[in-house]
């Protein structure tokens, strides 16, 4: 079951010591506060603020026939770029540069690379040459703006969540870069007293953009559920759903520290989200209702308590099973489990492979192959897996240079 030997640190403590700091405020991934720390919440899923409304047409996620999967890679003082080859599972390392805190996003024949806390940037790449296009710098007035996650509207224009302040910025990356800025949406609105919401992910569906606000307190706590901030990009502006009320209001989620959005493949309209945070919890963009897929308590019957320890997910093609990554509560190891989306079995998450370590998002299902990049110390690298029946390791750890960071499906 444990391809890997386990390791009895921490992941932060197997980085440089100078970089926690900073990656802590980067991927706001912390030690786990003890019990009782954290404040508690109920949200009624069926509860949707009057002003809701359905986007015109499907959410941009998961490339349905991907050839490539993209990582970055670091060892915390530089980073590169490894390909994986789908056609065959060649891995190319080192195709173009990186750094120590970026995260792939893919566009058409282009890749953005955000990179993120003090770095500040946006890298274009053309995705067949992999040679650079533009570069655009994120100026701020704050130490770090920090760029989470980036989405492309109708126009093609790329929208910025941006953690560090309470900005969402739209930037035409194939302008010059000095001219690049076309919009500014200000989200301070949902924030909660200090101003800054944590914008995070953001998903373009249709006519609309949909971003997670997390609104933590100065210690990374949260003071409540994330929340999904609705903003018009043809405005621009974030929308109010219910203006007879103050603060500014957006749709509470049901859980906290969204991690990761995946398409809901039972949904042939591409209108409902599957979520990963403290469970899975399925969203119908149509009509904002949120249900849980796999529960907070189905979670906690895996040893999958804590907001930190998930780490990522995907679907398998017709809906039915999820794939997950997610820490031990010592956050000694990773795991991977599977778990059915609709409450049969397995309905809790059940573990398959263990012994691993990963910091950011690098879990992609193409078919029946599950990819898995690990940053474990005495085995980074790769891990393949097929998952017919029983899952079983096909290959790994395979080699991607540096440790893998972040990963990406390209069409």
């Amino acid at each position: 079951m444990s391809p890997v030997r386990p390791s009895s640190r921490p992941p932060w403590l197997l980085r440089p010591p100078l970089l926690v700091a900073n990656l802590v405020l980067a991927a706001c991934e912390a030690p786990a506060p003890g019990p009782g720390l954290e404040p508690s919440w109920e949200v009624d899923g069926d509860d949707v603020p009057p002003g809701w409304r359905a986007p015109s047409g499907p959410c941009e996620l998961d490339p349905p026939s991907p050839t490539r999967l993209l990582l970055t890679t670091t060892d915390f003082v530089t980073g590169a770029l490894t390909v994986v080859e789908l056609v065959d599972g060649t891995v190319r390392p080192d195709v173009a540069e990186g750094s120590a805190d970026a995260i792939p996003f893919a566009h058409d024949d282009r890749v953005v690379l955000v990179h993120r806390y003090q770095l500040d940037r946006l890298d274009v790449l053309d995705a067949s040459t992999w040679s650079l296009v533009s570069q655009h710098a994120l100026a701020s007035s704050v130490p770090s703006a920090n760029p989470h996650a980036v989405a492309f509207d109708e126009r093609g224009w790329a929208w910025v969540t941006t953690f560090g302040e309470p900005t969402l910025r739209a930037l035409e990356l194939g302008a010059p870069p000095t001219s690049a800025d076309r919009a500014q949406v200000d989200l301070s609105g949902f924030a909660d007293d200090d101003g800054n919401p944590e914008a995070s992910l953001i998903v373009r569906c249709g006519d609309l953009l949909f971003v997670t606000a997390q609104r933590l307190d100065p210690g990374f706590h949260p003071l409540g559920p994330d929340v999904l901030v609705v903003v018009d990009p043809s405005e621009p502006s974030a929308m109010d759903l219910d203006p007879g009320t103050a603060p500014y209001e957006a749709l509470p989620l049901l859980g906290g520290w969204v991690r990761q959005f995946r398409r809901d493949p039972t949904d042939p309209d591409g209108l409902t989200i599957l979520a990963l945070s403290t469970g899975i919890e399925r969203i119908d963009l149509r009509t904002g209702r949120r249900q849980w897929a796999v529960s907070p308590e189905d979670m906690a019957e895996a040893d999958i308590a804590g907001r930190l320890q998930p780490q990522a997910f995907d679907v398998d093609d017709d809906g039915t099973l999820a794939y997950l990554a997610a820490y031990d509560a010592d956050f000694s190891q990773v795991r991977l489990h599977r778990v059915n989306l609709h409450g049969n079995e397995p309905r809790v998450p059940e573990p398959f492979a263990a012994g691993f370590d990963s910091v950011e998002r690098t879990l992609e299902l193409v078919g029946s192959e599950l990819w898995y990049g690990s940053t474990r110390h005495d085995a980074p690298g790769l891990w393949r897996f097929d998952v017919r029946d029983a899952p079983r390791v096909i290959a790994g750890p395979l080699p991607t240079g540096l440790p893998p960071y972040s990963m990406v499906a390209l069409p």
